[in-house]
């Protein structure tokens, strides 16, 4: 088994000859029903994906989240001085971090999920196209449509193997999109272990409306589908009311192996 969140100093000379750190999502591929969810494998160049194993967080650097499941969190919100330590200190989270922060990273998802049917509407539209929707709604008395501001954030998460998991939720309200990267070396996950993301839908269907993200038990919801947890791939979710997913309690048994992933998650202001 490899070591589990070694986090070792990188020589800038190191992170300068690496590929481009942006997400490749030449392969994407969604699911529809009941909500837009998509699966992208190898979405990092071998050489960035490799870097980023080296250099993620150590166990202690992470706060526990238990009121979600059992889940572990570094972000600009969860121990904000050990995330920028972390992004600080390595070359590597520096520039994925500049990318991450950037209009063009917004725009590219977006336009990536419009080049499979999902126009969320939010993307920079041509000056024409935006000169005729302004001239539409004068026309007819109603405000001139204003774009949502919209920022990209990313955190690292993990879970230990011994009972990991989030409940069933559809994810906070001010989220559009969110993508999860599995973050494992080759051969490092047992899959008898669990730890895929399910697609799930309440039993309950009054409870099946939730726009504002309440969290369910497990036994309140069935599985529609599990998406495996394997290495250097991304899921893509877009926020519905009806987005319902989670992550079962892992049955590993060693609490100090965790299913560790990079969580980006683009949101309105």
């Amino acid at each position: 088994m490899a070591e589990k969140g070694a986090s070792h100093p990188v020589a800038p000379a190191v992170a300068s000859g690496l590929s481009d750190v942006a997400l490749r999502f030449d392969a994407l591929r969604f699911d529809y029903e009941p909500f837009p969810i998509g699966l992208a494998p190898d979405v990092f160049a071998p050489d960035v994906y490799a870097e980023m194993l080296r250099c993620f967080p150590t166990a202690e650097d992470f706060i526990a989240k238990t009121n979600i499941g059992v889940k572990y969190s570094l972000s600009q919100v969860n121990n904000r001085a050990a995330y920028l330590r972390v992004i600080r200190r390595h070359p590597i989270w520096r520039e994925f971090h500049r990318q991450v922060k950037s209009r063009a990273f917004i725009r590219d998802v977006l336009t990536a999920l419009r080049r499979h049917g999902i126009d969320l509407s939010l993307y920079d539209r041509p000056f024409g196209e935006r000169l005729r929707q302004g001239w539409r709604a004068l026309k007819r008395g109603r405000p001139l449509p204003r774009k949502p501001r919209l920022s990209a954030r990313f955190e690292f998460s993990a879970m230990p193997i011994a009972g990991g998991s989030i409940r069933p939720h559809t994810d906070d309200p001010a989220k559009v999109i969110t993508l999860v990267v599995s973050m494992l070396a080759t051969g490092e996950w047992d899959p008898g272990w669990g730890g895929g993301t399910s697609v799930v839908w309440p039993t309950d269907v009054t409870k099946s409306f939730n726009l504002g993200n309440r969290y369910l038990d497990f036994a309140e919801v069935r599985t529609i589908k599990t998406f495996p947890f394997h290495s250097n791939q991304c899921l893509v979710f877009v926020k519905t009311p009806s987005s319902w997913h989670m992550v079962s309690p892992m049955t590993g048994t060693d609490p100090a192996i965790l299913r560790r992933t990079l969580t980006i998650n683009i949101e309105t202001n």
